[in-house]
C-alpha cells in the first residue's frame, strides 16, 4: 500500500508542476519507517522539523525529496485510473 501511495502522489505532483515532497515519518521509535522512506529517495529534513510542527522529533522526523516528475508516470503508475 505504501507503494502505491507513493506512487499516487507523485502523480499528483507531476500534473501539479510540484517540486518537492515534504513529510513528518511518524516512525514509533524503531527506525523502519524512516529506513523504508530513505530506500524510496527520502531524506531527513532537520531544518523543516520544527516548521512541521514535530519539535525535537516529538510527532517523528521531517523528511523531503524532489517530486520525480515524469512524462509517463501515469503509464508506469500501478494505480488503475478511470
Amino acid at each position: 500500500i505504501g507503494d502505491l501511495a507513493l506512487e499516487a502522489i507523485a502523480a499528483i505532483h507531476s500534473v501539479q508542476g510540484i517540486d518537492f515532497t515534504v513529510l513528518v515519518a511518524d516512525d514509533n521509535g524503531s527506525g523502519k519507517l524512516v529506513k523504508w522512506y530513505e530506500l524510496n529517495g527520502y531524506e531527513l529534513a532537520p531544518k523543516l522539523q520544527d516548521l512541521l510542527g514535530s519539535p525535537d522529533g516529538k510527532y517523528g522526523a521531517s523528511m523531503i525529496r524532489p517530486s520525480s516528475v515524469r512524462g509517463n508516470i501515469f503509464a508506469d503508475c500501478q494505480i488503475q485510473w478511470w
